[in-house]
């Protein structure tokens, strides 16, 4: 009976790590085949959990109104989540929204700060996109 709960608990342990990864794959999956609300639904549960290829891709659906309303507000605001975590793509993003005043006040320092963290990300992720290249 041990071994079995043991067994058990390990098993558990080894899936729920797991179920984000398999969450934001579903979602991915959802978006490509373009139910929107499915993938948004996804992106949201992981994004609220610091999932931060999701929180980027929720910031994205709120900007172009793709499962739910559209919200420039609350598409910047899941990018910077996003950016502050690490994506090179929503800091890349924000610059370029504030560069042209995509639904926000053209802001030429927020941009280059925003820019600059994406270059910052790329450096420091730089050596993995060299990983295992001969």
């Amino acid at each position: 009976m041990m071994k079995f709960q043991t067994a058990l608990t390990l098993l558990l342990l080894f899936t729920a790590g797991n179920l984000p990864a398999a969450d934001f794959g579903e979602a991915m999956e959802a978006l490509s085949r373009g139910e929107h609300r499915e993938a948004y639904r996804g992106f949201k549960r992981l994004a609220k959990h610091d999932h931060v290829e999701a929180q980027y891709q929720l910031g994205m659906l709120y900007l172009f109104g793709k499962g739910v309303g559209q919200d420039t507000d609350q598409g910047v605001a899941w990018l910077k989540e996003a950016a502050t975590n690490g994506s090179y793509l929503a800091a890349n993003e924000l610059g370029q929204i504030y560069l042209s005043g995509r639904g926000v006040e053209m802001n030429e320092q927020e941009a280059i700060k925003w820019l600059e963290l994406a270059t910052t990300i790329a450096e420091q992720n730089e050596g993995e996109a060299e990983d295992g290249c001969d």
